[in-house]
């Protein structure tokens, strides 16, 4: 029989991160939210640069009590970029 802890479920949220490589560097821009940027020396580097980022900003905007300022449908990608997919919780 389950059990009914009372917690309320955390919200995850879709970050489009696009990841290029710049010489030794890894360059990521998060392609659904504006103006989060950043750089590292590998993709984990990066993309632990991205993520608070993102959940700021996504924290900031509910917060203040409205929606972030998705970018739908996301930002184009350029050839030189992947595409990652990050749910990030709150």
């Amino acid at each position: 029989m389950p059990v009914d802890s009372g917690d309320v479920p955390v919200p995850a949220f879709r970050c489009v991160v696009y990841v290029s490589r710049e010489g030794a560097q890894f360059k990521g821009r998060v392609a659904n939210l504006p103006g989060i940027e950043a750089t590292g020396n590998d993709q984990r580097e990066l993309l632990g640069r991205i993520v608070p980022q993102f959940k700021s900003a996504v924290s900031q905007s509910l917060a203040d009590g409205n929606q972030p300022a998705w970018i739908d449908p996301p930002m184009e990608k350029l050839p030189s970029e992947q595409k990652l997919f990050l749910p990030v919780h709150l």
